[in-house]
């Protein structure tokens, strides 16, 4: 079981009259080198239980989870932490992200965020892309979020955010050379090693293969548990 906490969903209602029956959820993953005791950053991970957040929901999700790791940060309950964002709900509201930003501007320094989603979906890449040097004018390193089963799908992707970082799931093979043709296709798409997490590392196994093939960092509970965040930490602060 994952150590969560656990919010009413109601918060994210459109109307007062009609709550939302469910909740958002809401763990942190450390992020662990897998051949030292350095630890890089804990990421914020959220989602829904219970009803299936819209469009809007979830970007109004997405931004609350960027308030709620800034807070953490804030408080010196973390010594660095990240979040995920999707190209649409930067999209949405980037003038409103930037401002969670500014009102943290003393801590942004130790925050990373991952941007997420579909370009083809996009309507305003000059939004996206604004918001993407915003963020490395305060400091903030700029990952992506692997989706597709062959990093080579992602190219263009990767060229349009230039990430300082990348994540991806672990393969769901335990071949040797399969891990090797991930770093391999990593590196040719500008993602060097030491820049590269991979999560889902649930077993020794993986974790060992992952390490012997040169991946730097991984998530997982073979690499370290997750854990809730701070009772204080709130999502409501962004109805």
């Amino acid at each position: 079981m994952v150590d969560t906490h656990r919010w009413s969903a109601k918060a994210f209602s459109k109307k007062d009259g009609r709550p939302i029956e469910g909740s958002v959820c809401a763990t942190v993953w450390p992020t662990q080198s897998l051949n030292s005791a350095e630890r890089w950053f804990d990421e914020l991970y959220l989602w829904t239980e219970g009803f299936h957040a819209s469009t809007t929901q979830r970007a109004r999700i997405q931004s609350a989870a960027l308030h709620a790791a800034l807070q953490m940060l804030d408080r010196d309950a973390v010594t660095k932490i990240g979040v995920t964002l999707s190209f649409g709900t930067v999209e949405r509201i980037a003038d409103h992200l930037a401002d969670v930003l500014q009102a943290y501007a003393l801590v942004t320094h130790r925050f990373s965020v991952l941007l997420r989603g579909s370009l083809a979906r996009l309507q305003a890449r000059s939004v996206v892309r604004a918001f993407r040097e915003h963020l490395r004018e305060q400091q903030v390193p700029v990952g992506y979020m692997l989706t597709f089963p062959s990093i080579s799908m992602e190219l263009e992707a990767l060229g349009f955010v230039r990430p300082d970082f990348a994540k991806l799931v672990a393969p769901n093979s335990t071949r040797v050379e399969l891990w090797r043709d991930v770093l391999a296709e990593s590196r040719e798409a500008g993602v060097p090693p030491d820049r590269l997490i991979v999560s889902a590392l649930e077993t020794p196994e993986q974790v060992s293969i992952a390490a012997q093939v040169g991946i730097a960092f991984g998530q997982g509970n073979a690499v370290r548990p997750a854990f809730a965040p701070p009772a204080f930490t709130s999502i409501g602060t962004l109805q």
